[in-house]
């Protein structure tokens, strides 16, 4: 299927997912959707498309480059391809979880949950300096020997897949959660709620979740709730994308000021 066919079709599908989400939850007075809250969320997306679409050339021919410095190289076979998804998959959780974890990932990773809401637009506030870590966070698996096109591909079906989580009227699918990250896995993720932090990093797979002690399941009893512990309040896309950064700059700036006082204490005129 040609890339360029299969991307159009996908942005079909998408655009068509959002408006009958929106139409139900109008219809249903769900709430489900702030038209200035998901024109931010499309504006991130279409900004991220645009990036990943003028630079993911430049980033292969750099993958291109290193691979040549792999030790050997994994042939193009079914039980490679299997055995590279699992790879994306664990990478993605680490990426995931160590965005969440370091203060620095965390400022460019925050904007993407800084949404009070939970649609399939939400899919589309992509972190826009993503775009150059997943590039980074993915070179190890060049120097395993798998070769640049089967990671940008698989890569690729992991952050497409991300679309069908992002929703809030698929509830909880037997068997189906026991293994992939569902949409009621996601909506744990993105809670506030102290119970539902720092759960569930998984891409595609909620099973490495599972292993490693970070999973958490959606309780009916506690519905999630979306957005930041302290949420920023604002559609103004300067302070969307950047809030996380403002909020490193001003605690350092608070901790200097705490400092100079405590040092200068005895030299006030």
């Amino acid at each position: 299927m040609n890339l360029t066919f299969a991307l159009y079709l996908f942005l079909g599908i998408y655009f068509c997912a959002i408006t009958l989400e929106a139409l139900f939850s109008y219809h249903q007075h769900k709430g489900l959707y702030d038209l200035r809250d998901t024109l931010v969320n499309l504006t991130l997306g279409g900004i991220a498309v645009v990036v990943r679409t003028l630079t993911k050339g430049l980033w292969l021919a750099g993958w291109v480059f290193l691979y040549q410095f792999a030790p050997f190289k994994i042939p193009d076979r079914i039980w490679s391809w299997i055995l590279l998804f699992f790879c994306n998959e664990l990478i993605y959780y680490w990426f995931h979880r160590l965005s969440h974890q370091n203060r620095l990932l965390w400022a460019i990773h925050v904007n993407h949950h800084s949404s009070e809401k939970m649609n399939f637009s939400n899919a589309a506030r992509v972190p826009l300096l993503n775009i150059v870590l997943h590039n980074i966070f993915w070179i190890p698996l060049l120097f395993v020997g798998f070769s640049p096109i089967m990671i940008f591909t698989v890569e690729t079906v992991g952050f497409l897949f991300a679309f069908v989580q992002h929703t809030q009227l698929i509830g909880r699918v037997p068997y189906f959660d026991l293994i992939f990250n569902s949409p009621s896995h996601h909506r744990v993720h993105h809670a506030s709620n102290p119970e539902y932090v720092n759960k569930n990093y998984g891409s595609v797979l909620i099973i490495f979740d599972r292993i490693f002690g970070t999973f958490k399941e959606e309780d009916s009893r506690i519905p999630p709730k979306f957005g930041l512990a302290k949420n920023i309040s604002s559609y103004n896309l300067v302070k969307v994308i950047f809030h996380g950064w403002r909020a490193i700059i001003d605690n350092n700036r608070s901790n200097a000021n705490k400092a100079f006082k405590r040092k200068g204490a005895g030299i006030v005129n």
